[in-house]
């Protein structure tokens, strides 16, 4: 079982268009409703994902949900088989105040004009790429989406780079060459990392997957074929 772990605003359908060409059955956590009932720290989402998840099973995040993702690893490293992590940051070494106030804006906006939200989200320039298939959250989950740009904001994240080192799962590391900031930061990354490769796909950038899905399908398959005897299955 592969758990796939959604980006920000985004809707954890997006990863039925891999449930064809990936090795093992997807189970994609629609991560809004951990605001059902509270609102959870990074940490205590993490803790959610491995109580859902069953021994040596794959783990796989995108953006906030890499983020995310590598709290579940850190939390519990032996638990899982291998890991996926694309377009992640590992946490602010700086300026930390000034992200907090501007998640806290987009929290607000979320709030008060959902339309609006959606269009300034989609404009900024590290989302810019056309990717027809990728769809956000509705607007029945805006306060859920709002609360994570409060309660999981990388203002409020921990600087995790020196704590990368008790990851000792499998890793690979995924991101687009036209996304040279996080193409940098996992470089930086994955030295730290015991068992680590970071992977760059050409001719995409920070939504590789939905961007480069022929690529993207093709590199996790490799990856995760010595971990399964029949990995066509």
């Amino acid at each position: 079982m592969i758990h796939c772990l959604h980006g920000a605003v985004g809707h954890h359908s997006n990863w039925e268009l891999f449930k064809d060409t990936l090795p093992q059955p997807l189970h994609h956590h629609n991560l809004w409703s951990f605001f059902q009932n509270s609102s959870p720290s990074l940490s205590e989402a993490a803790k959610l994902i491995n109580t859902q998840a069953a021994q040596h099973d794959i783990l796989l995040g995108y953006s906030m949900g890499g983020r995310i993702a590598l709290h579940t690893l850190l939390a519990q490293p032996q638990k899982w088989k291998a890991a996926i992590i694309i377009s992640a940051h590992p946490g602010l070494e700086k300026h930390r105040t000034e992200r907090l106030a501007q998640d806290e804006k987009w929290a607000q906006l979320a709030l008060t004009d959902w339309p609006n939200f959606i269009h300034q989200w989609n404009s900024q320039s590290i989302l810019s790429s056309v990717t027809p298939t990728l769809k956000l959250a509705p607007s029945s989950d805006q306060a859920a989406v709002a609360h994570s740009f409060l309660h999981w904001s990388l203002g409020t994240q921990k600087n995790l780079r020196p704590l990368l080192k008790k990851i000792t799962t499998p890793l690979l590391w995924i991101t687009g060459a036209n996304d040279p900031k996080f193409t940098t930061l996992a470089q930086d990354c994955a030295p730290l990392l015991p068992n680590c490769t970071h992977t760059t796909l050409p001719d995409c950038g920070h939504r590789a997957p939905w961007e480069s899905p022929t690529a993207f399908t093709q590199t996790v398959k490799t990856f995760l074929t010595p971990f399964f005897s029949h990995p066509s299955s």
